[in-house]
């Protein structure tokens, strides 16, 4: 077992049932044994180690404090295969295209602009050699 897996079973809470007997003892019922993490409550200690064991178990201890989101669709996917199944579906790809030519079209304009200035530039001094030639 790994690290994470022990750190999980450590955080066992055992609560004791206690009942009053009219004799005026108290005697123990049961002992409950708790998965904080995955808020699971059994009465037997092996069978809360067969649940640290268990697939959802260890998937819970190893999402624990991650995070998996798409920035660019600003959604949250609750396992890294979920985020793996938005990055290749038809509406991610959709907006990652529409990015990509945003940024392209972005860069033409910069580029028409400049060549709009120089344009204009190039006309103003053709105009003031020709004011000049004239007078």
């Amino acid at each position: 077992m790994s690290g994470e897996i022990r750190d999980a079973i450590e955080e066992i809470t055992i609560e004791s049932e206690c009942t009053n007997n009219n004799d005026g003892h108290f005697q123990s019922m049961k002992k409950i044994f708790t998965c904080e993490l995955c808020n699971v409550q059994v009465t037997s200690n092996n069978v809360l180690r067969r649940h640290k064991e268990g697939r959802k178990h260890i998937l819970r201890v190893e999402r624990q404090g991650k995070t998996f989101q798409c920035d660019l669709c600003n959604i949250v996917a609750n396992s890294q295969s979920q985020l793996d199944a938005h990055l290749k579906s038809s509406k991610h790809n959709a907006r990652l295209i529409k990015k990509e030519n945003a940024n392209q079209m972005m860069k033409k304009g910069v580029w028409i602009i400049i060549f709009g200035i120089i344009c204009i530039f190039v006309n103003l001094l053709l105009l003031f050699k020709y004011i000049n030639n004239v007078v």
